[in-house]
């Protein structure tokens, strides 16, 4: 009787201890969104706050499904965080930097064909065909948009179902916010964003050692961003099983020297290939070293503080996933020689699984608030710096304007 009762009590103290754990790290969240709001200029607070309450309730709504007893529950809540994040990016009122051109591109291919398009821009010819499929139905680009904001926002969320044993999906969400989302808001980098979620569900098929399957997404990912094709390196560890195991950190070296050579290769011999919309990419500039250069060094770091907590296939995971966000140090150092600098939002793919692993792996741990204190306030501060200050995204961010309301 005494041995329940201990049972009993322990398991008690425990949920208690949970409990406790959550609503710290709510606060945490809470504290940063109004700390990130109270720092930008006061005509641009109303907006910042609208952002912040669309972070905070998508991730709330991914809480609940991760807390969810049954399939149909976690369902609608996960349903409802991507419906939040869906509205804003999808009914945005072609308000972002490069919306104007991808009208061009749907008016274009309506009159002439995918095929004269991709001729005449070799533009990817995935997003074309897309293009052509919703153009033979009509000529409101507000369906193309709504189609093109829908696919990405969707394997993602897949993606999170997929990893759902592995990561924490609020976390998970909350870095899709702050790395990437806005960005997509602000900018419109369409073709991009999709190739980019097609790379994060690919991601799974490394530690599974299924080559062919990751493979071929890759190049599925490479018909909506050329650039996606660069994460074809990350096959070497799907072919053979003691590649990720025991020579991550000698090929991370090698391709690290390699770098320079490959993006000076890209430059002459490649971008020539791809026409003349890609020439830009084609002038070869300095080493980028400055302190941004440097700005992923602490996640990493701390990311690798927790590599020996993981054990079996969850090490694979864990391991894939940091040496790909470590990429994003080569990306910033060597990127900017040939205008590569975009190649980083696929390196953001894996840190927004690294850094969900380690939320899951501390769920009843008391250094889960620590954690969260670190990576959530980094978060907030990285929107705040990559866009919500950022001088070229600002006109494009302020006022929020949606096909509905404006704020």
């Amino acid at each position: 009787m005494d041995s329940i009762n201990e049972k009993y009590f322990y398991k008690k103290s425990k949920q208690i201890n949970t409990k406790f754990i959550d609503i710290l790290v709510f606060y945490i969240y809470i504290i940063s969104a109004i700390i990130t709001s109270i720092f930008v200029v006061s005509e641009y607070r109303k907006t910042v706050i609208f952002y912040g309450v669309i972070i905070l309730v998508s991730v709330a709504f991914a809480a609940l499904a991760q807390k969810s007893k049954t399939q149909f529950f976690f369902n609608i809540f996960l349903f409802l965080s991507f419906l939040v994040l869906f509205f804003v990016y999808g009914f945005r009122n072609f308000s972002a930097i490069d919306d104007n051109s991808y009208i061009g591109i749907f008016n274009n291919v309506a009159e002439i064909g995918w095929i004269n398009q991709f001729l005449s821009t070799t533009m990817e010819p995935g997003y074309l065909i897309i293009n052509q499929l919703v153009s033979a139905f009509t000529d409101n680009y507000l369906v193309m948009q709504l189609i093109t904001s829908f696919i990405p926002l969707f394997l993602f969320y897949y993606g999170f179902k997929k990893y759902r044993h592995i990561i924490s999906i609020p976390t998970a969400v909350f870095f899709l916010c702050t790395v990437l989302y806005f960005q997509m808001v602000s900018a419109g980098l369409v073709r991009m964003f999709i190739g980019v979620s097609i790379v994060f569900i690919a991601l799974d098929f490394v530690p599974k050692k299924k080559p062919l399957k990751y493979i071929f997404l890759i190049v599925l990912a490479s018909l909506f961003h050329y650039s996606a094709f660069f994460m074809i390196v990350l096959s070497y560890f799907a072919i053979n099983k003691t590649n990720l195991s025991k020579r991550a950190s000698l090929t991370y070296i090698t391709i690290f020297i390699a770098s320079p050579f490959i993006f000076l290769f890209v430059a002459k011999f490649i971008v020539p290939l791809l026409g003349k919309r890609y020439l830009s990419y084609g002038f070869v500039e300095g080493i980028n070293l400055n302190l941004s250069t440097f700005s992923t060094l602490p996640i990493i770091l701390l990311l690798l503080f927790f590599y020996k907590h993981f054990f079996d296939i969850q090490k694979s995971y864990f391991k894939l996933f940091v040496l790909t966000y470590a990429l994003s140090l080569i990306i910033f150092l060597f990127g900017e020689m040939v205008n590569l600098g975009r190649l980083i939002f696929y390196a953001y793919t894996a840190l927004i699984l690294a850094a969900s692993m380690i939320t899951k792996l501390l769920t009843e741990d008391s250094r889960k608030p620590l954690y969260s204190g670190i990576i959530i306030p980094y978060g907030f501060l990285y929107v705040y710096v990559t866009q919500f200050t950022l001088e070229s995204h600002i006109p494009y961010l302020f006022p929020y304007n949606n096909i509905f309301f404006s704020i």
